[in-house]
């Protein structure tokens, strides 16, 4: 009889154990659906400034900001000031949201834009957003009506985009989408551009262009910076040529950098001829895991970094500084240094930019710093001081953004959007977008 017992008692265990290991099963598979239902009921949440259908984003200013100290201490919570608009584009649409991220970003009306990674839209000083696609066009980002200002002939596609510093005068150039036929420059007031320059495009180097020549009053609007773009469509820039808008179609591009090794220009201060450019450039190994869209995997990165005026008659570059020595021949790629993303500060005095490296082996991961190096003079006076490390990251894919104000910067980081106080280190998250988004501008509501 006791056997006969202790036999019940297993088989009733046993019994109660499957009923628990089942009610357990169905609770988690439960969770699981309910997740992904509410994950589904945030798709097409996202609202438009007009009537036209948005695409969905899951968007939340949750992520835990990816940023660290050089002394690996507490970042402080950064609160960002308010009635600001923060643009960027993302896939074949261009955002706006809040910068509290309190509310959905708003789909932006933009017919005819097409993403390029060579073409970044531009806002003007007035408030309007400046974009590329199937033409070239000009709208409010807070109402009205897109205006076409130029079209593009059959077969052709814009590779660069260029607005003065004062807003007034804009250039573009553009390529045959087939590699065959000819460049077009073209470039004057926002009501009027006219072609300025053409040549085939088996000829290069291959012409786009970089920026305007900064100036006084409209002296900046008279002289182009060209790169080359060497037969690519993609956001390639090797070589640095003036061409005078004065006597446009009949002047000839002035060498400034030479095309030959691999260095190129990579950004001019806002508001004055100081030039950051490279003098080596190299392909960076591409990460085999999606963590970096194609179009960037694709790019050569800067290995080194020099800081120049451009000035004098004719237009040169003055005395050199190097902020970062190029690396050679190195037995470990790993140990290689690439930068991605420089930027001024609005008073041009402060370089930010972000510094990586990769793993040597497959998935390719990068790891990231911010350094930040100040900038005085010009010319012959021009001092550029010795480059400090602000933040490390641990992000896969870091890039930095637009400026709040002189002090506060926007980045982005593996699916999200934020901003970071360049001078206490205190940083906000903005907006979790999800996939990859490019950072446009930011600007006040209603565009001040």
């Amino acid at each position: 009889i006791a056997i006969l017992l202790v036999l019940i008692s297993i088989v009733i265990l046993s019994s109660t154990s499957l009923l628990l290991l089942n009610v357990a099963q169905v609770y988690t598979h439960t969770g699981l659906y309910k997740a992904a239902g509410t994950s589904s009921t945030h798709s097409g949440q996202t609202t438009s400034v007009s009537s036209t259908p948005t695409s969905s984003q899951d968007v939340t200013p949750t992520a835990t900001p990816p940023i660290f100290t050089p002394a690996n201490t507490a970042i402080p919570s950064l609160q960002l000031p308010s009635g600001r608009e923060i643009i960027y584009e993302q896939q074949n649409n261009i955002y706006m949201i809040s910068s509290t991220g309190e509310a959905l970003p708003q789909v932006l009306t933009t017919p005819g834009y097409i993403y390029n990674r060579a073409v970044r839209p531009l806002m003007t000083p007035s408030g309007q957003l400046l974009y590329s696609g199937d033409g070239i066009y000009l709208t409010d980002i807070f109402g009205g009506t897109p205006e076409k200002i130029a079209s593009l002939a059959p077969n052709q596609v814009v590779t660069s985009l260029a607005l003065s510093s004062d807003g007034t005068t804009v250039a573009w150039s553009t390529e045959p989408s087939s590699g065959t036929g000819v460049v077009d420059l073209y470039a004057g007031p926002l009501s009027s551009p006219t072609k300025v320059f053409e040549q085939s495009s088996s000829n290069c180097p291959c012409f786009r262009i970089f920026a305007f020549l900064n100036g006084l009053a409209n002296q900046g609007d008279t002289t182009l910076l060209l790169t080359d773009g060497q037969q690519s469509q993609e956001a390639i820039q090797f070589g640095l040529w003036s061409l005078d808008l004065n006597n446009p179609l009949t002047a000839s591009p002035h060498l400034l950098l030479d095309a030959d090794s691999p260095q190129g220009p990579l950004i001019l201060d806002p508001y004055s001829n100081v030039l950051l450019y490279s003098s080596y450039e190299g392909q960076v190994p591409k990460p085999t895991d999606g963590s970096v869209p194609d179009d960037l995997a694709v790019l050569k990165y800067a290995n080194s970094l020099a800081v120049t005026t451009l000035d004098g008659h004719p237009l040169a570059l003055d005395s050199s500084q190097v902020l970062l020595s190029e690396q050679h021949e190195l037995h470990n790629s790993a140990n290689y240094h690439w930068v991605s993303t420089p930027v001024f500060t609005i008073d041009g005095n402060t370089l930010i930019y972000v510094e990586f490296s990769t793993q040597a082996q497959p998935p390719y991961d990068r790891t990231s710093a911010l350094f930040m190096a100040k900038i005085s003079g010009s010319g012959k006076q021009l001092r550029v001081d010795k480059a400090q490390l602000i933040a490390t990251a641990n992000t896969r894919l870091l890039e930095l953004g637009a400026w709040f104000n002189n002090r506060i910067l926007t980045f982005y980081g593996d699916g999200t959007l934020y901003a970071m106080d360049i001078q206490t280190g205190a940083v906000a998250t903005i907006a979790q977008t999800g996939a990859y988004a490019r950072i446009i501008a930011v600007v006040g509501v209603g565009g001040t």
